[in-house]
């Protein structure tokens, strides 16, 4: 899997003149493939018959229609504005890292591959953090971006996701790439992906967040209304 423009700095505010969401479609979409033509392979070097399996099929197909959301990037670089101090590059690994440790335990553990109740719940969970994670891309268009970085003429969004939560990509990204774990059940993964994906999110949340209460009027207090990841309780 893969894992998390003018009005977004990381994921939220207007102004950074970063590749939009639409551009080099089709490198991303060759390294996703080829990715996930690598896990197709270790499974059939592995346990030919995991590639019966729907889960598998299930967690590659949520993993490359999460890739063709993000932004233009590479596995290979680093920080493209001095305020993102390589929190992208982070994500990015984190992501790759979990999702292979939790293939390697599935290879490991060959579980039944039926419909059990749990991985059901597991893909479901996962499908709906696609949805967020899409509803919080569109709502800002052209406007999502790779790097943290601020520039002139930047407002605060508050519509769709971002009405009660900062940062809803990131949500629904979590929700997808820790899901798969539990999809797969690779419960030595489980918790150590639960651990390994809120540090980086919280890092790179961290970074913009300070940047963007310095720079965007209102961000402060839009921070007081709503929650980072989940709603605020009132």
């Amino acid at each position: 899997m893969s894992p998390d423009p003018e009005s977004l700095n990381g994921e939220h505010v207007a102004g950074a003149r970063n590749a939009p969401i639409g551009r080099d479609t089709g490198r991303r979409t060759l390294q996703a493939m080829a990715v996930q033509a690598a896990a197709v392979a270790a499974v059939y070097a592995v346990w030919p018959r995991g590639l019966e399996a729907w889960q598998l099929w299930f967690v590659l197909a949520i993993g490359l229609a999460a890739n063709l959301l993000q932004p233009t990037y590479s596995l290979v670089e680093g920080s493209r504005t001095p305020h993102d101090r390589a929190t992208g590059a982070q994500i990015v690994w984190t992501v790759y890292a979990v999702q292979v440790l939790a293939l390697a335990e599935w290879l490991w553990r060959q579980p039944t591959t039926g419909m059990d109740p749990v991985s059901v719940a597991a893909a479901a969970l996962m499908a709906a953090g696609l949805v967020l994670r899409t509803w919080a891309v569109r709502t800002l268009g052209r406007f999502f971006t790779w790097n943290v970085e601020v520039q002139g003429g930047q407002t605060v969004i508050e519509e769709g996701p971002y009405r009660r939560v900062r940062h809803p990509s990131y949500t629904g990204a979590f929700m997808m790439f820790w899901g798969a774990t539990v999809v797969l059940h690779a419960w030595y993964v489980v918790p150590v992906a639960c651990v390994a994906l809120l540090v980086a999110f919280r890092r790179r949340i961290g970074h913009e967040e300070a940047l963007l209460a310095a720079e965007i009027p209102g961000y402060a207090d839009y921070m007081k209304r709503t929650g980072a990841l989940l709603p605020r309780l009132r």
